[in-house]
Formats: structure tokens, sequence, C-alpha cells
């Protein structure tokens, strides 16, 4: 299976701490910017799992979930975000969300090993 990861945030300094260590344990990671960028780069590649943030400008996190719903594209995603609202939880993981998480609260190493137990 590929090791390769998207990871679709706006925060630079977020994109990249997650993308080094990600990349420290050999996982090949692209990253997008908004929701739009994170749509047309997974019409191009495929990806063992997405790293969703919600709040993005162009397309939010919402409006990417419902994209990949119409698509049928079966990639995990996972939503880590600063929201912390139960029914925003429960909305992603209405689209197809497989996890949901907020940032505030998931140290680097931690987002790592979900992605190690989520790539096998």
């Amino acid at each position: 299976m590929s090791k390769k990861i998207l990871i679709t945030e706006d925060d630079p300094f977020l994109v990249k701490i997650s993308s080094n260590r990600l990349k420290e344990e050999g996982f090949e990671v692209d990253q997008a910017n908004d929701g739009e960028e994170a749509l047309a780069l997974m019409e191009k590649n495929k990806y063992a799992m997405v790293l969703l943030d919600l709040i993005m400008p162009k397309k939010d996190g919402f409006a990417v979930l419902k994209e990949l719903a119409e698509r049928k594209d079966k990639t995990p995603v996972f939503v880590f975000s600063n929201l912390s609202q139960e029914e925003d939880k429960e909305e992603v993981l209405k689209l197809g969300a497989k996890g949901f998480y907020i940032k505030s609260d998931v140290a680097i190493d931690e987002l790592v090993e979900i992605v190690k137990n989520t790539v096998k």
C-alpha cells in the first residue's frame, strides 16, 4: 500500500512540523493549503490517508467531505480541527470522516501514531 499522505491545512507551521515528523517515519507527504487544492490533488494522486482541517480558505473541510462523498472516494479522511462543538464532530463523521480530533488535544507523536495505525 502507498504510504502517501495528504495534509490539508492552512497553518504553515502545523504543516511543517507534521509533515517533517511523518517524513521521518517514512511517509511521503503532499500538502494543500485549502479545500480546492486538496480536491485537485486527490483527483491526480492516490493517497493512503488525508488529514483535513475544517476552517480553510476557498473550500472548507465540510465542503471537501461532501464532494468526496459525491465522488464516492474511499480514501480515509481524518479531521483535525480547533472546532470542538459536538455537532461539528457529528457532521464530519456523518459526511464520511473516519475520525475527528481537536488539534490542541493531539500531540505530534499522537498524530504520527494515528497515521501509522491507519496506513499499514
